[in-house]
């Protein structure tokens, strides 16, 4: 976790699924306190259920915005939809959403950071990167130097953003894919698994394949 401090808010976990499980032991290694999670039901046995329940995403506003600090919980598997809608809501809220870093990751000091970044094990933000809010780094993915990503992205394990890309909100980079340097990819749009992209892609769409294409538009 970025910079912690022995006089930090508590955190409550958002979501009881397995992204939350990783961010939690991240946390736990960490020594940070988690004072329990939010969901729409008790998470199942595991890492998870040891944690206080104290019920859905209405129980975590009983407690002032200074008081505490929220961990986005919510991964996300295509679009960024449900990530960015909970992170939305409880910034207009007035709460503060930590950052969560694993200790392999590498983010470069003269990286950019929004709220509420998740940079998960071993992944790389290189020099003068920029990152809004919301940003997810999953494992082992790597963005280069003067990446430029916006609010809610979602880069998956393993992914590749080779130098100067460009990211517009929620955009959504599938495990494995490669997306070549300077490309330019609008809001919303989702790039398959083990994609190579070398081209720009429209907001919105889906693209796939090696070299990548347009397989829908309006997703």
């Amino acid at each position: 976790m970025a910079n912690p401090t022995t006089t930090s808010p508590p955190l409550i976990l958002l979501g009881a699924g397995g992204h939350a499980t990783v961010l939690t032991e991240i946390l736990q290694q960490a020594g940070e306190p988690l004072l329990g999670l939010c969901a729409p039901r008790p998470p199942a046995p595991g890492l998870l259920a040891a944690l206080a329940y104290l019920g859905d995403d209405a129980a975590a506003e009983r407690h002032a915005p200074d008081a505490v600090q929220m961990i986005n919980g919510l991964g996300s598997s295509a679009a960024a939809t449900a990530r960015a809608e909970i992170f939305r809501r409880f910034r207009k809220a007035g709460y503060r959403f930590a950052d969560v870093r694993h200790p392999s990751a590498i983010v470069s000091p003269s990286a950019r950071t929004g709220a509420g970044l998740q940079a998960l094990a071993g992944c790389l933000i290189n020099s003068e990167a920029r990152l809004g809010d919301n940003v997810l780094i999953n494992s082992h993915a790597v963005v280069e130097h003067h990446c430029d990503i916006g609010d809610h992205c979602h880069v998956a394990s393993g992914a590749v953003l080779c130098g100067g890309c460009q990211l517009e909100a929620g955009v959504h980079v599938g495990a494995g894919a490669v997306v070549k340097q300077g490309v330019h990819i609008g809001a919303g749009a989702v790039i398959a698994a083990g994609a190579v992209v070398i081209a720009d892609a429209p907001p919105h769409s889906l693209v796939a394949g090696v070299p990548a294409r347009i397989k829908r538009e309006n997703i």
